[in-house]
């Protein structure tokens, strides 16, 4: 659990994110990817398509942040305490499930290759919206939460939460996996 704002954690974590999915899909079948686990609840390509509609989503908030004068200053700030508890909410394996929003809920089941793809090119675009917060007062700046409006987040602390949102779902997605592969 991260507990200050850093670049290049940031972007390791993002790196790690990627292995992760591949790990996680690299010998699934069509047929494994789209099936929903034994006890209800999504598939992983469901899991790896909201986390492309919640990336979507923060990346339109980022670029909102962008557009506002910033103030330039060292990006890496420490969390609050109510910051790290929120993280470590986020973190899994989580204690609390949290119903999505409707914006945010996986109904279309794409193939796996593109839904894969469609998550890498998302993540490619998270990357390059870290990157340019270098030299950005990543405490400062503020973004409007994509999941209840009247929220607001530090620009670096709401990179933290996507990624712990992302691994989040991801470890959701290795145990509807392990289904598969438990004998």
């Amino acid at each position: 659990m991260s507990t200050s704002f850093h670049v290049p954690t940031c972007l390791a974590a993002l790196t790690d994110i990627e292995a992760d999915l591949t790990r996680l899909t690299t010998d699934l079948t069509e047929c494994q990817f789209h099936a929903p686990p034994r006890a209800g609840g999504w598939s992983i390509g469901q899991c790896i398509e909201h986390l492309t509609l919640t990336g979507n989503a923060f990346l339109a908030k980022w670029d909102a942040a962008f557009k506002t004068p910033r103030a330039s200053r060292d990006e890496s700030f420490p969390y609050s305490w109510w910051q790290r508890g929120f993280l470590q909410l986020a973190e899994p394996p989580y204690r609390i499930k949290v119903k999505t929003s409707r914006p945010f809920d996986p109904y279309l089941r794409r193939p796996k290759e593109e839904t894969i793809e469609r998550f890498l090119r998302m993540h490619r675009q998270v990357a390059g919206r870290v990157s340019a917060s270098q030299g950005v007062d990543a405490a400062a700046v503020k973004i409007d939460s994509p999941f209840v409006s009247r929220i607001r987040y530090p620009l670096g602390f709401s990179f933290d939460l996507a990624l712990a949102h992302e691994r989040r779902h991801l470890w959701q997605a290795w145990q509807v996996r392990r289904q598969f592969f438990e004998r």
